[in-house]
């Protein structure tokens, strides 16, 4: 799958990137598993394109043994937890990215289609001006009023001066001018006018390149905060197991593929930038989590050897990891059977 390719090297960037400005030795950075088809050798360093295309990889010099200079074994604790925790943190910032793109192309937000005048309040502004219950708000200025919320924030910078109010009186345009009121009664507001929205739509809304990536990164911290809330979540009943489920290759396969085909449908990329970050921002968690094989449960053993004074043996650690391999890839072929047995439900995008 192209998307989790992507991830992979990603990850494996991060990890190349701090290697190489730790000073430590990298021998290759290689673009799925052999058997290799293509590589070249620049700057000391091998860069491979293999067969398999199941992840990526970065081979650095002794990863086991901190007796050769130069070796990732060789450096101080700091250094090598900073190595190990660059692959989740460049998974995260691709998350932001992801996110980021999605909010300045167009993030689908729901909006009323119509925005009514519900009541006038007596001797309001509205009233004077001759607005009546019934009426539908469509501009301001000229300027479309799409929300409750463009209504309010329009009405609200132009306290005390006079605003051209265009509405639907019954299928006709009426314009009329409307002075919001600097300071009002308790519960009435400028114009003295209860709102309600009549029918609702979903339209993408960009939003400004630096508002957009911020929007991305609270997006990735709160995808990343609901990675760990969501087992509490299951258990007091608030998500339903289904919704949280584990998922493998086969899983992430059929969402990246309804991702695709609602992006040629619609011409909207929305979800596959989506799907992106959800996965990118998932995948640096789950590489954290203190389990052999693991980068958290690489730091795991960091920690064992602060907390000891003292390295445990590499060979000792090497064969923990080994066997927690075994037992994630046993567990990975489990989530993707169940994939295959129970395929997942289909998402809505939110996008037409």
């Amino acid at each position: 799958m192209p998307i989790l390719l992507f991830l992979m090297i990603a990850h494996e960037f991060g990890h190349f990137v701090a290697a190489l400005r730790s000073g430590i030795v990298v021998e290759e950075f290689a673009v799925g598993f052999p058997p290799r088809l293509l590589s070249t050798v620049r700057g000391g360093i091998r860069y491979s394109f293999n067969l398999l295309p199941l992840g990526a990889y970065v081979r650095m010099l002794g990863e086991e043994d901190p007796t050769a200079p130069g070796s990732f074994a060789s450096k101080g604790k700091i250094v090598r937890s900073i190595v190990l925790a660059a692959g989740s943190g460049m998974n995260f910032l691709v998350a932001v990215a992801a996110f980021g793109i999605a909010y300045a192309t167009g993030w689908p937000e729901a909006r009323a289609t119509d925005i009514e005048i519900a009541a006038v309040t007596a001797g309001s502004p509205a009233e004077i001006a001759g607005l009546r219950p019934g009426d539908l708000a469509v501009e301001i200025d000229g300027r479309p009023i799409r929300s409750l919320e463009d209504f309010a924030n329009e009405t609200r910078s132009r306290l005390g001066d006079p605003l051209r109010l265009t509405i639907d009186r019954g299928g006709t345009p009426v314009t009329l001018t409307v002075t919001p009121r600097k300071d009002w009664p308790e519960g009435q507001g400028p114009m003295g006018v209860r709102l309600q929205g009549r029918g609702r739509v979903i339209e993408p809304v960009s939003h400004p390149p630096l508002e957009a990536m911020w929007l991305g990164l609270r997006r990735a911290v709160d995808t990343v905060m609901l990675t760990f809330a969501a087992p509490v979540m299951v258990l007091r009943g608030e998500l339903s197991a289904e919704t949280v489920r584990p998922i493998g290759l086969p899983g992430m396969t059929q969402i990246a593929g309804q991702a695709a085909s609602t992006a040629v449908q619609t011409g909207f990329w929305f979800p596959v930038l989506l799907i992106t970050g959800v996965f990118s921002a998932g995948l640096s968690v789950a590489n954290m989590l203190p389990l052999p094989a693991l980068d958290g449960g690489r730091l795991l053993f960091v920690l064992i050897e602060a907390i000891r004074g003292k390295r445990v043996p590499p060979e000792r650690e090497g064969l923990i990891h080994l066997v927690g391999m075994a037992v994630l890839i046993s567990l990975m072929l489990l989530i993707s059977f169940n994939d295959i047995v129970t395929p997942l439900q289909s998402i809505d995008f939110g996008v037409r």
